[in-house]
Protein backbone atom coordinates (compact mmCIF):
# COMPACT_ATOMS: atom_id res chain seq x y z
CA UNK A 1 0.00 0.00 0.00
CA UNK A 2 3.01 2.46 0.96
CA UNK A 3 4.56 1.88 -2.73
CA UNK A 4 0.91 2.71 -4.14
CA UNK A 5 0.16 5.76 -2.21
CA UNK A 6 3.91 7.47 -3.36
CA UNK A 7 3.39 6.25 -6.81
CA UNK A 8 0.16 8.07 -7.15
CA UNK A 9 2.15 11.01 -5.15
CA UNK A 10 4.76 10.71 -7.54
CA UNK A 11 2.19 10.76 -10.79
CA UNK A 12 0.14 13.73 -9.57
CA UNK A 13 3.26 15.45 -8.67
CA UNK A 14 4.43 16.82 -11.93
CA UNK A 15 4.65 20.32 -13.13
CA UNK A 16 6.04 23.43 -12.85
CA UNK A 17 5.51 25.92 -9.37
CA UNK A 18 4.71 28.86 -11.31
CA UNK A 19 1.84 27.38 -13.60
CA UNK A 20 0.34 25.80 -10.02
CA UNK A 21 -0.18 29.23 -8.61
CA UNK A 22 -1.32 30.48 -12.24
CA UNK A 23 -4.39 28.59 -12.45
CA UNK A 24 -4.10 25.86 -10.14
CA UNK A 25 -6.07 22.28 -9.96
CA UNK A 26 -8.73 23.76 -12.61
CA UNK A 27 -8.94 22.35 -15.92
CA UNK A 28 -11.62 25.21 -16.90
CA UNK A 29 -8.84 27.94 -16.88
CA UNK A 30 -5.67 25.75 -17.92
CA UNK A 31 -6.09 26.66 -21.62
CA UNK A 32 -6.08 29.99 -21.71
CA UNK A 33 -3.26 31.53 -19.90
CA UNK A 34 -5.62 33.64 -17.32
CA UNK A 35 -7.11 32.89 -13.95
CA UNK A 36 -7.97 35.95 -12.10
CA UNK A 37 -10.89 37.16 -13.60
CA UNK A 38 -11.91 33.68 -15.18
CA UNK A 39 -12.27 31.61 -12.45
CA UNK A 40 -16.25 31.06 -10.91
CA UNK A 41 -17.84 29.00 -8.07
CA UNK A 42 -15.36 27.12 -6.24
CA UNK A 43 -12.76 27.34 -8.70
CA UNK A 44 -12.27 30.77 -7.48
CA UNK A 45 -10.88 29.98 -4.13
CA UNK A 46 -7.09 30.16 -3.72
CA UNK A 47 -7.27 32.43 -7.16
CA UNK A 48 -10.06 35.39 -6.45
CA UNK A 49 -12.39 34.61 -3.58
CA UNK A 50 -14.21 38.24 -4.97
CA UNK A 51 -15.87 36.10 -7.91
CA UNK A 52 -17.98 34.12 -5.74
CA UNK A 53 -19.87 37.15 -5.61
CA UNK A 54 -21.02 37.06 -9.21
CA UNK A 55 -24.34 35.88 -11.05
CA UNK A 56 -24.06 32.51 -12.92
CA UNK A 57 -24.19 32.45 -16.59
CA UNK A 58 -26.31 29.41 -16.58
CA UNK A 59 -29.67 30.99 -15.40
CA UNK A 60 -31.42 29.05 -12.48
CA UNK A 61 -28.32 27.06 -11.26
CA UNK A 62 -27.04 28.35 -7.92
CA UNK A 63 -25.28 24.81 -6.76
CA UNK A 64 -22.20 23.68 -7.89
CA UNK A 65 -19.66 20.56 -7.08
CA UNK A 66 -16.66 18.72 -8.54
CA UNK A 67 -14.04 16.26 -7.56
CA UNK A 68 -10.67 14.63 -8.65
CA UNK A 69 -9.44 17.75 -10.56
CA UNK A 70 -5.90 17.59 -11.96
CA UNK A 71 -3.50 19.20 -13.27
CA UNK A 72 0.30 18.59 -13.48
CA UNK A 73 2.67 18.97 -15.54
CA UNK A 74 6.84 18.17 -15.51
CA UNK A 75 9.65 19.70 -17.46
CA UNK A 76 13.44 19.36 -17.40
CA UNK A 77 15.96 20.91 -19.33
CA UNK A 78 18.42 17.89 -18.87
CA UNK A 79 15.80 15.58 -20.94
CA UNK A 80 14.44 14.86 -24.17
CA UNK A 81 10.80 13.60 -25.23
CA UNK A 82 11.16 10.44 -25.01
CA UNK A 83 13.75 10.55 -21.97
CA UNK A 84 10.87 12.11 -19.93
CA UNK A 85 8.57 9.95 -21.14
CA UNK A 86 11.01 7.22 -19.30
CA UNK A 87 11.11 9.24 -16.09
CA UNK A 88 6.81 9.80 -15.94
CA UNK A 89 6.77 5.58 -16.02
CA UNK A 90 9.53 5.72 -13.06
CA UNK A 91 6.96 8.65 -11.09
CA UNK A 92 3.94 6.09 -12.38
CA UNK A 93 6.03 3.13 -10.54
CA UNK A 94 6.33 1.08 -13.81
CA UNK A 95 9.91 1.75 -14.65
CA UNK A 96 12.53 -0.43 -14.49
CA UNK A 97 15.45 -0.14 -12.35
CA UNK A 98 18.87 1.42 -13.43
CA UNK A 99 21.47 -0.35 -14.67
CA UNK A 100 25.09 1.19 -13.91
CA UNK A 101 25.54 2.54 -17.33
CA UNK A 102 22.13 4.22 -17.30
CA UNK A 103 22.95 5.69 -13.67
CA UNK A 104 25.73 7.17 -15.61
CA UNK A 105 24.01 8.57 -18.38
CA UNK A 106 21.20 9.41 -15.56
CA UNK A 107 24.15 11.66 -14.11
CA UNK A 108 25.28 12.89 -16.93
CA UNK A 109 22.08 14.20 -17.91
CA UNK A 110 21.53 15.57 -14.38
CA UNK A 111 25.10 17.71 -14.10
CA UNK A 112 24.63 21.08 -13.88
CA UNK A 113 20.55 20.89 -14.60
CA UNK A 114 17.68 19.21 -13.38
CA UNK A 115 13.97 19.19 -13.79
CA UNK A 116 10.90 21.20 -11.95
CA UNK A 117 7.57 19.28 -11.63
CA UNK A 118 4.29 20.31 -9.43
CA UNK A 119 0.90 19.44 -9.29
CA UNK A 120 -2.60 20.32 -7.77
CA UNK A 121 -5.49 17.94 -6.88
CA UNK A 122 -8.71 19.06 -6.07
CA UNK A 123 -10.47 15.83 -4.39
CA UNK A 124 -13.32 18.18 -4.05
CA UNK A 125 -15.35 21.48 -4.23
CA UNK A 126 -18.53 22.92 -3.71
CA UNK A 127 -20.32 26.22 -3.66
CA UNK A 128 -23.48 27.58 -3.31
CA UNK A 129 -24.52 31.57 -4.45
CA UNK A 130 -27.39 33.14 -2.84
CA UNK A 131 -29.04 36.86 -4.58
CA UNK A 132 -28.81 38.28 -0.99
CA UNK A 133 -26.21 36.35 1.16
CA UNK A 134 -23.25 36.03 -1.78
CA UNK A 135 -21.39 33.53 -2.29
CA UNK A 136 -19.85 30.66 -0.59
CA UNK A 137 -17.18 27.58 -1.46
CA UNK A 138 -15.53 25.33 -0.13
CA UNK A 139 -12.77 22.80 -1.76
CA UNK A 140 -10.23 20.23 -0.51
CA UNK A 141 -7.10 20.45 -2.76
CA UNK A 142 -3.33 19.06 -2.06
CA UNK A 143 -0.50 20.72 -4.36
CA UNK A 144 2.75 19.24 -4.79
CA UNK A 145 5.85 21.34 -5.56
CA UNK A 146 9.60 20.18 -6.66
CA UNK A 147 12.43 21.42 -7.58
CA UNK A 148 15.96 19.76 -8.38
CA UNK A 149 19.28 21.17 -9.78
CA UNK A 150 22.29 19.41 -8.78
CA UNK A 151 25.77 19.84 -8.97
CA UNK A 152 28.37 17.97 -11.30
CA UNK A 153 29.57 15.76 -8.61
CA UNK A 154 25.91 15.72 -6.54
CA UNK A 155 24.41 14.24 -10.04
CA UNK A 156 27.35 11.50 -9.86
CA UNK A 157 27.11 10.84 -6.12
CA UNK A 158 23.49 10.62 -5.88
CA UNK A 159 22.93 8.23 -9.14
CA UNK A 160 25.97 5.97 -8.67
CA UNK A 161 26.25 5.93 -4.87
CA UNK A 162 29.14 4.11 -3.69
CA UNK A 163 30.55 3.40 -7.12
CA UNK A 164 30.22 7.21 -7.23
CA UNK A 165 33.82 8.56 -8.72
CA UNK A 166 34.10 10.75 -5.36
CA UNK A 167 35.19 7.18 -3.71
CA UNK A 168 38.81 6.07 -4.66
CA UNK A 169 38.19 2.60 -3.03
CA UNK A 170 35.96 0.26 -2.80
CA UNK A 171 34.82 -2.69 -0.10
CA UNK A 172 33.75 -5.71 -2.08
CA UNK A 173 32.26 -9.48 -0.93
CA UNK A 174 32.77 -12.59 -2.68
CA UNK A 175 29.68 -14.81 -1.81
CA UNK A 176 31.62 -17.67 -3.14
CA UNK A 177 34.86 -17.57 -0.61
CA UNK A 178 33.06 -15.42 1.79
CA UNK A 179 35.67 -12.99 1.64
CA UNK A 180 35.31 -9.43 1.77
CA UNK A 181 38.66 -7.01 0.20
CA UNK A 182 39.33 -3.62 -0.57
CA UNK A 183 40.33 -2.12 -4.39
CA UNK A 184 40.74 0.68 -6.14
CA UNK A 185 37.43 2.28 -7.78
CA UNK A 186 37.54 2.19 -11.50
CA UNK A 187 35.48 2.82 -14.63
CA UNK A 188 33.81 0.28 -16.51
CA UNK A 189 33.24 -2.45 -13.92
CA UNK A 190 31.11 -5.46 -14.90
CA UNK A 191 27.71 -6.11 -13.60
CA UNK A 192 28.96 -8.98 -11.58
CA UNK A 193 31.53 -6.93 -9.93
CA UNK A 194 29.17 -4.04 -9.25
CA UNK A 195 26.71 -6.65 -7.22
CA UNK A 196 30.18 -7.50 -5.05
CA UNK A 197 30.53 -4.12 -3.81
CA UNK A 198 29.55 -3.03 -0.34
CA UNK A 199 30.91 0.72 0.06
CA UNK A 200 32.99 2.92 -1.35
CA UNK A 201 35.19 5.36 1.14
CA UNK A 202 37.74 8.04 0.45
CA UNK A 203 41.21 8.53 1.36
CA UNK A 204 40.95 12.17 1.03
CA UNK A 205 37.56 13.19 2.26
CA UNK A 206 35.80 16.65 1.23
CA UNK A 207 33.16 17.89 3.15
CA UNK A 208 29.16 17.34 1.88
CA UNK A 209 28.79 21.75 1.18
CA UNK A 210 31.71 21.58 -0.96
CA UNK A 211 30.83 17.89 -2.72
CA UNK A 212 27.16 19.37 -3.46
CA UNK A 213 28.54 22.96 -4.63
CA UNK A 214 25.58 24.12 -6.74
CA UNK A 215 22.70 22.08 -6.09
CA UNK A 216 19.54 22.72 -4.95
CA UNK A 217 16.74 20.23 -4.02
CA UNK A 218 13.31 21.81 -2.63
CA UNK A 219 9.94 19.54 -2.86
CA UNK A 220 6.58 20.47 -0.92
CA UNK A 221 3.49 18.65 -0.63
CA UNK A 222 0.40 20.52 1.44
CA UNK A 223 -3.17 19.95 1.64
CA UNK A 224 -5.74 23.05 2.27
CA UNK A 225 -9.03 23.05 3.28
CA UNK A 226 -10.12 26.30 2.20
CA UNK A 227 -13.75 28.33 3.11
CA UNK A 228 -14.33 31.37 1.29
CA UNK A 229 -16.86 33.89 0.61
CA UNK A 230 -17.14 36.46 -2.00
CA UNK A 231 -20.38 39.04 -2.63
CA UNK A 232 -21.23 42.34 -4.42
CA UNK A 233 -20.65 45.81 -2.33
CA UNK A 234 -22.38 48.59 -4.34
CA UNK A 235 -23.04 48.61 -7.87
CA UNK A 236 -25.37 47.76 -10.93
CA UNK A 237 -25.30 47.14 -14.37
CA UNK A 238 -23.01 49.83 -15.26
CA UNK A 239 -20.36 49.02 -12.46
CA UNK A 240 -20.02 46.74 -9.55
CA UNK A 241 -17.57 46.35 -7.46
CA UNK A 242 -17.01 42.95 -5.75
CA UNK A 243 -15.10 41.78 -2.60
CA UNK A 244 -14.36 37.97 -1.36
CA UNK A 245 -11.77 36.63 1.74
CA UNK A 246 -11.09 32.88 1.91
CA UNK A 247 -9.57 31.22 5.07
CA UNK A 248 -7.67 28.05 4.79
CA UNK A 249 -6.13 25.04 7.32
CA UNK A 250 -3.51 23.64 5.33
CA UNK A 251 -1.68 20.62 6.80
CA UNK A 252 1.76 19.97 5.99
CA UNK A 253 2.85 16.82 4.41
CA UNK A 254 6.24 16.80 3.17
CA UNK A 255 9.05 19.99 3.34
CA UNK A 256 12.40 19.32 1.71
CA UNK A 257 15.06 22.74 1.23
CA UNK A 258 18.30 21.75 0.83
CA UNK A 259 20.87 23.78 -0.85
CA UNK A 260 24.35 24.38 -1.14
CA UNK A 261 26.09 27.87 -2.64
CA UNK A 262 29.45 28.88 -2.39
CA UNK A 263 30.24 25.91 -0.64
CA UNK A 264 27.60 26.77 2.22
CA UNK A 265 25.54 24.37 2.83
CA UNK A 266 21.94 24.47 4.40
CA UNK A 267 19.27 22.26 4.34
CA UNK A 268 15.97 20.97 6.20
CA UNK A 269 13.06 18.54 6.02
CA UNK A 270 10.06 17.25 7.61
CA UNK A 271 8.50 14.69 5.82
CA UNK A 272 5.35 12.02 6.51
CA UNK A 273 6.43 8.89 7.77
CA UNK A 274 4.21 7.33 5.22
CA UNK A 275 8.12 7.44 2.83
CA UNK A 276 8.93 5.29 5.14
CA UNK A 277 12.92 6.55 6.18
CA UNK A 278 14.82 5.63 8.84
CA UNK A 279 16.15 7.98 10.11
CA UNK A 280 18.72 5.98 13.05
CA UNK A 281 19.87 7.91 15.84
CA UNK A 282 19.11 11.32 14.91
CA UNK A 283 15.21 10.10 15.34
CA UNK A 284 15.98 10.40 18.84
CA UNK A 285 15.98 14.92 18.67
CA UNK A 286 13.17 14.92 17.19
CA UNK A 287 9.10 15.18 17.56
CA UNK A 288 8.81 11.26 15.47
CA UNK A 289 5.95 10.90 14.12
CA UNK A 290 4.57 7.55 13.17
CA UNK A 291 2.51 6.35 10.25
CA UNK A 292 -1.32 4.52 11.62
CA UNK A 293 -3.62 3.62 8.87
CA UNK A 294 -2.84 4.42 4.72
CA UNK A 295 -3.98 7.87 4.56
CA UNK A 296 -0.24 9.75 5.00
CA UNK A 297 -0.20 11.33 8.30
CA UNK A 298 0.68 15.18 8.55
CA UNK A 299 3.60 16.58 10.40
CA UNK A 300 2.98 19.93 10.06
CA UNK A 301 0.05 22.58 10.46
CA UNK A 302 -0.93 26.03 9.53
CA UNK A 303 -3.21 29.33 8.57
CA UNK A 304 -3.90 31.36 5.37
CA UNK A 305 -5.69 33.59 4.25
CA UNK A 306 -7.05 35.03 0.36
CA UNK A 307 -8.29 38.72 -0.31
CA UNK A 308 -9.40 39.33 -3.01
CA UNK A 309 -11.27 42.59 -4.92
CA UNK A 310 -12.91 43.03 -8.82
CA UNK A 311 -14.76 45.55 -10.63
CA UNK A 312 -17.57 44.97 -13.83
CA UNK A 313 -18.00 47.08 -16.28
CA UNK A 314 -21.12 47.48 -18.51
CA UNK A 315 -21.41 43.37 -17.37
CA UNK A 316 -18.38 42.63 -19.98
CA UNK A 317 -15.54 44.42 -19.04
CA UNK A 318 -13.91 42.32 -15.64
CA UNK A 319 -11.10 43.90 -13.58
CA UNK A 320 -9.68 41.91 -10.67
CA UNK A 321 -6.98 41.46 -8.01
CA UNK A 322 -6.03 39.43 -4.78
CA UNK A 323 -3.77 38.70 -2.35
CA UNK A 324 -3.54 35.03 -1.81
CA UNK A 325 -1.48 32.60 0.36
CA UNK A 326 -0.63 35.42 3.69
CA UNK A 327 0.04 32.57 6.15
CA UNK A 328 2.69 30.17 7.04
CA UNK A 329 3.04 26.64 8.37
CA UNK A 330 4.94 25.12 11.55
CA UNK A 331 6.04 21.57 10.97
CA UNK A 332 6.52 19.97 14.70
CA UNK A 333 6.48 16.24 12.63
CA UNK A 334 9.70 14.49 11.27
CA UNK A 335 12.04 17.67 11.84
CA UNK A 336 15.61 17.06 10.68
CA UNK A 337 18.22 19.47 9.35
CA UNK A 338 21.11 18.65 7.33
CA UNK A 339 24.95 19.07 8.87
CA UNK A 340 27.73 19.77 6.74
CA UNK A 341 30.03 16.88 7.12
CA UNK A 342 33.33 15.09 5.70
CA UNK A 343 32.06 12.35 2.92
CA UNK A 344 34.29 9.39 4.13
CA UNK A 345 32.16 6.59 2.79
CA UNK A 346 28.70 5.24 2.32
CA UNK A 347 27.12 2.16 1.41
CA UNK A 348 24.53 3.27 -0.49
CA UNK A 349 23.98 2.14 -3.62
CA UNK A 350 22.62 4.96 -5.32
CA UNK A 351 19.25 6.00 -6.99
CA UNK A 352 17.39 3.71 -8.88
CA UNK A 353 15.37 5.60 -11.23
CA UNK A 354 14.88 9.31 -12.26
CA UNK A 355 12.08 9.12 -9.16
CA UNK A 356 14.15 11.28 -6.85
CA UNK A 357 11.69 12.16 -4.17
CA UNK A 358 10.29 8.87 -3.92
CA UNK A 359 13.71 7.79 -3.03
CA UNK A 360 14.59 10.50 -0.21
CA UNK A 361 15.41 7.44 2.31
CA UNK A 362 18.68 6.71 0.25
CA UNK A 363 19.14 11.06 0.85
CA UNK A 364 18.21 11.42 4.19
CA UNK A 365 17.46 8.10 5.78
CA UNK A 366 20.45 6.79 8.60
CA UNK A 367 22.32 4.97 5.41
CA UNK A 368 21.32 7.92 2.76
CA UNK A 369 23.57 10.77 1.26
CA UNK A 370 23.02 13.31 3.99
CA UNK A 371 23.55 13.71 7.34
CA UNK A 372 20.85 14.91 9.62
CA UNK A 373 20.45 15.88 13.01
CA UNK A 374 16.81 15.65 14.71
CA UNK A 375 14.77 19.44 15.87
CA UNK A 376 11.91 20.06 17.17
CA UNK A 377 9.93 22.72 14.90
CA UNK A 378 10.48 24.75 11.65
CA UNK A 379 7.94 27.34 10.62
CA UNK A 380 7.99 28.51 7.08
CA UNK A 381 5.77 31.11 4.97
CA UNK A 382 3.43 30.31 2.26
CA UNK A 383 4.52 30.99 -1.24
CA UNK A 384 2.39 34.46 -1.22
CA UNK A 385 1.50 36.22 -4.51
CA UNK A 386 -0.38 39.51 -5.87
CA UNK A 387 -2.63 38.39 -8.72
CA UNK A 388 -4.30 41.05 -10.94
CA UNK A 389 -6.08 40.73 -14.41
CA UNK A 390 -8.64 42.00 -16.34
CA UNK A 391 -10.77 40.13 -18.93
CA UNK A 392 -13.65 41.22 -21.39
CA UNK A 393 -16.65 38.95 -23.26
CA UNK A 394 -16.68 39.75 -26.96
CA UNK A 395 -20.25 38.99 -27.41
CA UNK A 396 -21.53 35.62 -26.25
CA UNK A 397 -18.99 33.48 -28.54
CA UNK A 398 -15.27 34.85 -26.54
CA UNK A 399 -13.60 36.29 -23.95
CA UNK A 400 -10.02 37.56 -24.12
CA UNK A 401 -7.63 38.56 -20.86
CA UNK A 402 -4.93 39.02 -19.38
CA UNK A 403 -3.27 38.10 -16.04
CA UNK A 404 -0.17 39.01 -13.42
CA UNK A 405 1.40 37.15 -10.59
CA UNK A 406 3.58 38.84 -8.56
CA UNK A 407 5.58 36.96 -6.06
CA UNK A 408 5.36 38.33 -2.49
CA UNK A 409 9.00 36.79 -1.26
CA UNK A 410 10.73 35.79 -4.31
CA UNK A 411 13.96 36.13 -2.49
CA UNK A 412 13.62 34.63 0.46
CA UNK A 413 14.92 31.03 0.34
CA UNK A 414 13.02 29.63 2.83
CA UNK A 415 9.86 29.92 1.13
CA UNK A 416 9.68 26.86 -0.78
CA UNK A 417 7.64 26.77 -3.98
CA UNK A 418 7.60 30.50 -4.26
CA UNK A 419 8.09 31.92 -8.20
CA UNK A 420 11.16 33.44 -8.35
CA UNK A 421 10.40 36.60 -10.87
CA UNK A 422 6.67 37.68 -12.26
CA UNK A 423 4.27 36.07 -14.56
CA UNK A 424 2.29 36.98 -17.48
CA UNK A 425 -0.17 35.23 -19.34
CA UNK A 426 -3.04 36.24 -22.03
CA UNK A 427 -5.28 34.37 -23.72
CA UNK A 428 -9.26 33.55 -24.23
CA UNK A 429 -12.10 31.26 -24.56
CA UNK A 430 -13.91 30.59 -28.05
CA UNK A 431 -17.20 29.51 -27.89
CA UNK A 432 -18.72 28.42 -31.61
CA UNK A 433 -21.50 26.68 -29.79
CA UNK A 434 -23.04 26.78 -26.77
CA UNK A 435 -21.43 23.29 -25.82
CA UNK A 436 -17.66 23.59 -26.65
CA UNK A 437 -15.33 26.17 -25.71
CA UNK A 438 -12.28 26.09 -27.29
CA UNK A 439 -9.03 27.62 -25.17
CA UNK A 440 -5.75 29.04 -26.13
CA UNK A 441 -3.02 31.48 -24.85
CA UNK A 442 0.18 32.64 -24.04
CA UNK A 443 2.08 32.64 -20.58
CA UNK A 444 6.25 33.58 -19.87
CA UNK A 445 8.04 34.65 -16.61
CA UNK A 446 7.48 32.95 -13.32
CA UNK A 447 10.10 29.71 -13.10
CA UNK A 448 9.78 29.07 -16.90
CA UNK A 449 10.46 31.01 -20.43
CA UNK A 450 7.49 30.38 -21.99
CA UNK A 451 4.40 28.45 -22.69
CA UNK A 452 1.75 28.05 -25.34
CA UNK A 453 -1.45 26.57 -23.29
CA UNK A 454 -4.63 25.28 -24.77
CA UNK A 455 -7.69 23.74 -23.65
CA UNK A 456 -10.59 22.20 -25.11
CA UNK A 457 -14.34 21.92 -22.89
CA UNK A 458 -17.80 20.40 -23.18
CA UNK A 459 -20.94 21.67 -21.59
CA UNK A 460 -23.82 19.41 -21.60
CA UNK A 461 -27.30 20.24 -20.76
CA UNK A 462 -27.29 24.08 -20.30
CA UNK A 463 -24.29 23.61 -17.80
CA UNK A 464 -25.36 20.75 -15.72
CA UNK A 465 -22.42 18.65 -16.77
CA UNK A 466 -19.11 19.80 -17.44
CA UNK A 467 -15.56 18.25 -18.40
CA UNK A 468 -12.43 18.66 -20.25
CA UNK A 469 -8.35 18.28 -21.00
CA UNK A 470 -5.82 21.33 -20.73
CA UNK A 471 -2.15 21.27 -21.20
CA UNK A 472 0.04 23.91 -20.22
CA UNK A 473 2.11 23.49 -23.02
CA UNK A 474 1.48 22.78 -26.62
CA UNK A 475 5.14 23.81 -27.80
CA UNK A 476 5.83 19.94 -26.46
CA UNK A 477 3.87 18.34 -29.10
CA UNK A 478 6.10 19.68 -32.24
CA UNK A 479 9.83 19.72 -30.18
CA UNK A 480 11.91 17.05 -28.83
CA UNK A 481 14.24 19.34 -26.78
CA UNK A 482 13.22 20.89 -23.18
CA UNK A 483 9.89 19.29 -22.99
CA UNK A 484 6.96 19.67 -21.11
CA UNK A 485 4.99 16.88 -20.24
CA UNK A 486 1.60 18.42 -19.06
CA UNK A 487 -2.31 17.41 -18.72
CA UNK A 488 -5.28 19.24 -16.72
CA UNK A 489 -8.69 17.55 -16.37
CA UNK A 490 -11.78 17.32 -14.98
CA UNK A 491 -14.79 14.54 -15.57
CA UNK A 492 -16.98 15.38 -12.24
CA UNK A 493 -18.25 19.15 -12.41
CA UNK A 494 -21.71 19.38 -11.81
CA UNK A 495 -24.24 22.58 -11.48
CA UNK A 496 -27.80 22.56 -10.09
Amino acid sequence: MKKIILSVFSFLALGNASFAQFESSSFCNTGHGGATTFATDYQATGINPANLGWDWKFAKKKFAMGYMEVTSSIYSDALSKSELRGAAADFMGSGSQFTQQQKKDAARNFAESGFTFNANVGSFGAALTTKAAGGFAFRINDNFQAYCKMGTTTADLLFLGRTSSVFDSLVIYNSVTGDTSQIKNYENMSPDSIKMVLSGYTNAPKLLSKLLNGTEMTFTWTREYNFSYGRKIFGDSTFAMFGGIGLKYVQGLALVNVKSENEQLSGYSSITPAFDIDYGTAAAQANEVRQSGVIPKPVGKGYGLDFGLNVIIANKLKIGAALINAGSIKWDGNVYTVKDTFMYSTTNAGLQNYNIFGQMKDILGKNGLLKVEGQQTITTKLPGVFRTGASIELGKYAELGVDCIFPLDGDNPDVVGQIKKPLIGFGGDLKPVKWLKLQAGFITGGNYKYSVPIGIIIVAKDGTYECGVASRDAITFFTQNGPTLSLSTGFLRFRF
